[in-house]
């Protein structure tokens, strides 16, 4: 396991999910930043590259999916991992978010064992 600060963004419309990320990666001092939808996201990237973009599949406007593509197509956060994010999730959302381009799946909530996750990258 990596013990080096993982820097991650979130894109996540929830609030409450935004606060438990908060809460999470400020107890473990790791360097983050959170956004409500995926033009925010793209703002944020053309300017900063994060170790992670966590990434909700069900966003207002673009949805994760589209924002991936464009995420790509940008050649927005190159060296990132970017993880699709979702609490309605199916027996096959794992593997749909593989074969669409994302590098990983990671179910709502979020937990404390969100910082193990993202360490194991």
């Amino acid at each position: 396991m990596s013990e080096y600060p993982v820097s991650v963004l979130l894109v996540d419309d929830d609030p409450d999910v935004q606060a438990v990320f908060e809460l999470v990666m400020t107890h473990h001092q790791l360097p983050h930043a959170v956004v409500g939808d995926a033009e925010a996201a793209l703002d944020y990237l053309r300017s900063y590259t994060p170790d992670v973009v966590l990434m909700d599949i069900f966003l207002p406007g673009l949805d994760g999916f589209q924002a991936l593509s464009r995420i790509r197509q940008a050649s927005l956060a190159r060296g990132s991992r970017i993880i699709a994010t979702t609490a309605f999730y199916t027996f096959d959302t794992q593997q749909e978010v593989l074969n669409r381009g994302f590098d990983g799946y990671l179910s709502k909530p979020f937990d404390e064992g969100l910082v193990d996750y993202l360490r194991n990258l």
